[in-house]
């Protein structure tokens, strides 16, 4: 499927998105997993708008920063909301 992430900075409400393609979905990597983290979820926020140049290593783990919306990008399902 092609995937379509929103990801809303909480501090100013600014959201990004992108479209994965080609993913196998499961929401437990949303919900409880390594992408529930918010050092996972500030390097997606920061591809989708284009900066790649913090070191992953830069990021720190924490949680309530970041919210996400996954849906499929072709039919327009939403999977996973937290916005």
């Amino acid at each position: 499927m092609r995937l379509k992430i929103e990801i809303r900075r909480n501090s100013d409400g600014v959201i990004a998105e992108d479209v994965w393609e080609d993913w196998e979905w499961y929401s437990e990597i949303w919900q409880e997993g390594n992408f529930s983290c918010d050092c996972n979820r500030a390097i997606f926020f920061d591809k989708a708008n284009g900066d790649t140049s913090k070191p992953l290593e830069s990021y720190e783990c924490s949680y309530g920063l970041y919210s996400v919306r996954c849906s499929d990008a072709d039919t327009g399902e939403i999977l996973y909301n937290e916005l």
